[in-house]
């Protein structure tokens, strides 16, 4: 039977109780999701690059990264954000990358020429932004979208299109434009509202979160 979909409250809660009640570890969410969308895109490409926060959407995106790249795939991987505020998830798979060399960028305006180039011969992964995003895009995350909907051979957005509502399906200012759309344990209202160049094909992945309804 098809479920309905939920708001962004209702996944912080479904996430929230998974975590507290059920005591299942947020790394391990992480990892599911990332095990899950890598089992998605495998067969895609041999190149991505991979676009990332760095919270906990954008950790998702290094996790995606670590089992992409242990499977013999080209890596690219670029983090827009401070690096002073990675979430604790992040961190760890962060850390892990650099032991293994990843080739990891750190987004900058004057670097944007790199991405571009990365972009022209890959898969693109987006995981800047997650269904929480409530204020318009901005500045130099503004310019990295663009960038990906400009240069990207195609896209694959990790749970929803960075820019886009999570709840209303609104742009918020600039939002990727994804062939794909990999989402986790349930559709978000957010991307059923959505047009259809701002999701792409939707995938719901099941990644443990127990049901409570």
């Amino acid at each position: 039977m098809k479920k309905e979909a939920i708001s962004v409250e209702e996944m912080k809660k479904a996430d929230r109780r998974a975590i507290e009640h059920y005591k299942i570890p947020s790394i391990v969410l992480m990892e599911n999701a990332a095990l899950a969308f890598f089992d998605e895109v495998k067969d895609m490409s041999h190149k991505f690059t991979v676009i990332c926060s760095t919270g906990n959407n954008g950790g998702d995106g290094l996790a995606i990264a670590r089992h992409l790249l242990l499977n013999n795939k080209d890596i690219k991987i670029y983090i827009i954000g401070n690096m002073a505020k990675m979430s604790e998830d992040f961190k760890i798979n962060f850390n892990i990358l650099k032991k293994l060399n990843a080739d990891i960028k750190i987004l900058e305006e004057g670097n944007l020429k790199y991405l571009e180039k990365d972009l022209r011969e890959s898969v693109a992964i987006d995981s800047i932004f997650g269904t929480g995003l409530s204020r318009k895009v901005e500045g130099l995350y503004a310019q990295t979208i663009n960038t990906i909907n400009d240069f990207a051979k195609s896209t694959v957005a990790v749970d929803i299109a960075s820019g886009l509502n999570g709840d209303t399906g609104e742009v918020m200012g600039v939002c990727v434009e994804p062939e794909k759309t990999i989402t986790f344990h349930r559709l978000k209202k957010g991307i059923e509202l959505a047009d259809l160049k701002h999701k792409g094909e939707v995938s719901i992945k099941y990644i443990s979160i127990p049901d409570f309804e």
